[in-house]
Formats: structure tokens, C-alpha cells, sequence
């Protein structure tokens, strides 16, 4: 799956790519299905939203990977926590349906939170702002969309990603 070169870096063939994506796009859905689990047991929200937003990442980090390992892996740093420039970035390579405008909006507010930490570490924000006013329904509608399809069409697969969406 790897071979090392005579400078100790290793690279990743083919089926070691792959499965690099297999795995990065499991632990995504994993932490969706983690915070589905923690909203049904009302669990803290903030957890919950966190645990959305992280599991939306690395699920569609993973797709790209599936995608173009070598095109996309050295740009997952510079696409850093920003859910707005992984699901652009995902779309495009993809060729998925660009979000709609209210996708979209509820996507951004996510982000804000996500991409400056805001649901991981403890803030006046926890205090002064209600969890629940930042909704999801239609970021989750969209993303287990895109997981149906992602699997339908089998770009992703095996014993990595056999779990329920």
C-alpha cells in the first residue's frame, strides 16, 4: 500500500490512496451519525453542531480524495475548517448541484461558528446565543444527499463506508 523512498517519506499507491478516502470519508460519517445519535439523547447542541460541521468536513474532504487523491491533497490544508470552501470545492469537482440560497445561508452561519471555533470551546457566545437558533435541517437534508448518491454511484465504497447515512 506504501512504499519508502531512500529520504524515509512514503508514498501511497493506488489502492493506499483510496483507502486513505474510504476512511477519511467513514470518520466524516461517523461523526454525523455521532451527533444524530447526541441530538436524539439531547445531548448539548453545541456538541451536536460541532460534531455536524466536522463530520460535513471530513466526509466531503474524503470525497475529494476519492475524487483526485493527487489533485486534492495538498489542497485540503489551504481548504482548512472552512465548510463554505470544502462544499464549493466538493460540488465543482463532484458536479453536483450548486447549493441552493437557503442551503447556503444555513451553511454560512455553521461556518462562522465552526471556522473560529466557536462550537468546540467554551465562549460568552455558549451563554448569550441559544444553540438551537442555528438550524440544520436543510444542510443535513443536503449532505445525506449527497451520501446517497456518493454511494449509489459507488465512488466510494467497502468495508470503510458499509455503515448506515
Amino acid at each position: 500500500m506504501a512504499t519508502i523512498n531512500g529520504k524515509g517519506v512514503a508514498r501511497l499507491s493506488v489502492r493506499g490512496k483510496r483507502s486513505v478516502a474510504e476512511s477519511m470519508y467513514a470518520k466524516g460519517k461517523a461523526f454525523l451519525g455521532a451527533a444524530v445519535l447526541l441530538r436524539q439523547k439531547g445531548g448539548y447542541e453545541y456538541v451536536v453542531l460541532h460534531l455536524i460541521c466536522q463530520g460535513m468536513e471530513v466526509a466531503l474532504k474524503g470525497l475529494l480524495l476519492a475524487i483526485d487523491y493527487d489533485q486534492f491533497n495538498p489542497r485540503l490544508r489551504t481548504l482548512g475548517h472552512d465548510l463554505i470552501k470544502v462544499a464549493e470545492a466538493t460540488t465543482a469537482a463532484a458536479r453536483l448541484p450548486p447549493l441552493r440560497r437557503d442551503v447556503r445561508a444555513e451553511l454560512e452561519t455553521l461556518n462562522r461558528l465552526y471556522s473560529r471555533h466557536l462550537l468546540r470551546y467554551a465562549s460568552a457566545y455558549d451563554i448569550m446565543v441559544d444553540p438551537a437558533s442555528h438550524p440544520t435541517r436543510l444542510v443535513l437534508r443536503r449532505m445525506i444527499a449527497v451520501l446517497r448518491l456518493v454511494e449509489r454511484k459507488g465512488v466510494l465504497g467497502g468495508a470503510a463506508t458499509t455503515g448506515s447515512s
